[in-house]
């Protein structure tokens, strides 16, 4: 076996180099041209490298734990001394150096001051209604809002009712978004925009039954706190004090997430083109939770023949026998010029509609086919309502109708 090795190798040589596989990665040029071409002189020089690195390791090795290795570290400018050195504590340097690492907090300067609303000839804000059971889906859809979309500082608000009133509740909420958020400035500056606002009379119309086997309500299992969700949304939100000097609202649930940036600010958007409305998705809701909701819409159209023939302009659909499922808006989001939504002959609707406390609290007419209703019957929804088709949207599943941002700029 050793002399075929040898044979090999000899064979080898006769074409100048070593046999070696053709993918070796040991295959090198050895031929001894090259081997003979390296310099007495160089080969002196590795030599004294080689036997330095061996003399000084073995000395780190034998004297290491002597060694003061801070002697070698560099002096921080900013400070004067070796960061974590004994003068670093004595000298209190340790003092400035951490609150550099902390983000400046300035109470008396926001950034909502910053925002040119005399410019811009506008206000707006962001608003979720919160819940104490909730808060890790807002803190995530906070999360995306804050990284994902371009936008003014608005004020971001957010509604609650009395489970969290606790003032402990609403610091640990907030102590965990600006973990979430990642505790630098910016972050900082996120967390000024919030606002805790309280919605008082969070309760069922006075004299509604409160015994749910009395009411035996649709969607029974959320009942009361949806349906009051519902009311609020579709008709009280419009007059809470809160929003009485506001132009727009960005809505969003606890659970929207906007999950990729957007190429836009979408309230602005609206404000430049000129509309009123704005929603992500459409979609539509069952016979059980509309019950009467055609037959109404068709009442009321007739009895005021202008309403009727917006509704035709805007392509509205009567199923046959006013049977079937009714058209929404996947309102979880939406962008609201709220004066519109306040003009006499809209609150005049909306009035009709809690007239009869019945239709929201026990049917559970939702705000989403409320407000589709509301928009085809009072605006030019070609003109007048804009869908934001190219936001990244996910609640309880990924947004249908998707188009590009270039389409959506541009109207196409």
């Amino acid at each position: 076996m050793e002399g075929r090795k040898t044979r090999k190798f000899a064979d080898s040589e006769q074409n100048g180099h070593v046999a070696l596989p053709t993918n070796s990665p040991f295959n090198l040029d050895m031929s001894p041209t090259k081997l003979g071409s390296f310099h007495p002189s160089r080969r002196l020089y590795l030599f004294f490298l080689i036997t330095s690195a061996i003399i000084i390791t073995t000395w780190l090795i034998r004297n290491g734990s002597e060694f003061d290795l801070s002697n070698m570290a560099f002096v921080d400018e900013r400070y004067g001394v070796v960061i974590d050195s004994e003068e670093y504590w004595q000298q209190g340097k340790f003092v400035n150096h951490g609150l550099d690492l902390i983000p400046t907090f300035d109470a008396h300067h926001s950034v909502l001051k910053d925002i040119p609303t005399d410019k811009l000839g506008y206000n707006a804000v962001v608003l979720y209604l919160i819940s104490f059971n909730r808060l890790r889906d807002v803190i995530l859809s906070l999360s995306f809002l804050h990284k994902n979309v371009p936008m003014q500082p608005w004020p971001i608000v957010l509604f609650h009712t009395d489970d969290m009133d606790d003032s402990v509740a609403r610091d640990s909420f907030m102590l965990h978004l600006y973990d979430e958020l990642g505790t630098d400035e910016k972050a900082k500056q996120f967390m000024q925009r919030i606002e805790f606002v309280r919605l008082d009379n969070w309760s069922l119309p006075p004299g509604f039954p409160t015994d749910k086997n009395v009411v035996k309500p649709s969607f029974s299992d959320s009942w009361p706190g949806y349906h009051i969700m519902c009311g609020f949304f579709a008709s009280q939100i419009f007059d809470h004090p809160r929003l009485q000097d506001v132009t727009y609202y960005l809505r969003l649930d606890t659970d929207s997430y906007i999950y990729k940036p957007v190429c836009y600010d979408p309230i602005d958007l609206l404000h430049t083109k000129k509309k009123v409305y704005g929603f992500r998705s459409p979609s539509d809701d069952p016979p059980y939770v509309t019950e009467g909701m055609w037959e109404l819409t068709d009442r009321y159209s007739r009895q005021h023949p202008e309403i009727r023939e917006r509704l035709n302009q805007n392509r509205w659909v009567w199923p046959e026998g006013l049977q079937g499922n009714y058209p929404t808006y996947y309102n979880n989001f939406e962008v609201v010029k709220l004066a519109e939504f306040r003009r006499p002959e809209v609150k005049r609707w909306l009035e009709e509609i809690m007239k009869d406390p019945y239709r929201i609290y026990k049917h559970r007419w939702g705000d989403a086919p409320i407000r589709f209703t509301t928009v085809n019957m009072f605006f030019d929804v070609e003109k007048d309502v804009e869908n934001y088709c190219a936001v990244p949207y996910w609640h309880n599943g990924p947004a249908r109708h998707v188009c590009s941002c270039e389409d959506q700029l541009s109207g196409r």
